[in-house]
């Protein structure tokens, strides 16, 4: 491994899982589990990123997240993350959907699906200026479904967007259910077939994701895509690969309890 070490990437992500717990906990929002899926994705990919690179959240309801993860780069102030969910001076800076009025945030996280058409616009953008630099988006497997995904992929492959590496969080669950059991998508062969380049990894391995996101992800003329496999709720044992914390509010009690297993 390049950059971290594996037991580096894993304290990183561990001090990730508990103050996200904690801002989502303290806020009384919602989608815990979402966030925790995530973490280790994020990690590596923020470790590892340039600085002509760009993350595009298309999972805006992982917010917790992405503020966590833009204060660690110095966008927004670390102390900030106490204000999540909270109001001040009579509104809500940091919503627990992500919202373009935070520096670095590059797309509203309300409604599915929107993430990647941003992220084809502005890596078009960069081939047209001739910059350097990759986009990255991170999507869930439930937005798979839709329209716009499926527009946005065909447009990056026709443009042979090569500095476009879209990050799919599998974690195997949406809003309403089993992604499989809404509409069951074979996402590898999807991609492949509508020119892309897939890659499937672990998405709790380190050194997979490394491998993935600094040197294999990017074939020149083609748009990448990581389907990274990962479990709901992964590190807390009683939110893992089920339903109930996409939404349930997590109780001091509860919080108390995942904390302990983090240590």
């Amino acid at each position: 491994m390049s950059n971290q070490t594996k037991g580096d990437y894993s304290t990183l992500a561990c001090e990730a899982r508990k103050k996200i717990l904690t801002m989502i906990s303290r806020a009384g929002t919602s989608h815990a589990a979402s966030n925790l899926s995530v973490i280790d994705i994020a990690t590596v990919l923020y470790e590892n990123l340039k600085e002509e690179d760009r993350v595009v959240w298309s999972k805006g309801w992982a917010a917790a997240s992405i503020y966590y993860f833009l204060a660690k780069q110095g966008k927004i102030p670390y102390e900030d993350l106490e204000k999540f969910g909270k109001e001040v001076d009579g509104k809500i800076p940091y919503l627990g959907l992500a919202e373009t009025t935070v520096p670095g945030v590059l797309v509203n996280g309300g409604s599915v699906g929107h993430g990647l058409p941003v992220a084809v616009g502005m890596a078009y953008a960069k081939k047209l200026k001739g910059e350097e630099g990759t986009i990255y988006c991170i999507m869930s497997d439930g937005e798979l479904n839709e329209g716009t995904v499926w527009e946005s992929v065909m447009l990056a492959a026709h443009l042979k967007l090569d500095n476009l590496v879209a990050i799919i969080d599998k974690n195997g669950w949406q809003a309403m259910g089993k992604t499989d059991e809404v509409i069951q998508i074979n996402a590898q062969k999807t991609f492949q077939g509508m020119g892309w380049s897939p890659l499937q990894v672990d998405g709790h391995d380190y050194g997979d994701l490394e491998w993935a996101i600094t040197s294999e992800a990017s074939i020149k003329g083609f748009p990448a895509v990581i389907i990274a496999k990962t479990i709901k709720g992964k590190g807390v044992s009683f939110m893992e690969n089920h339903l109930l914390y996409h939404y349930k509010h997590i109780a001091e009690e509860e919080l108390e309890k995942a904390l302990k297993e983090l240590e």
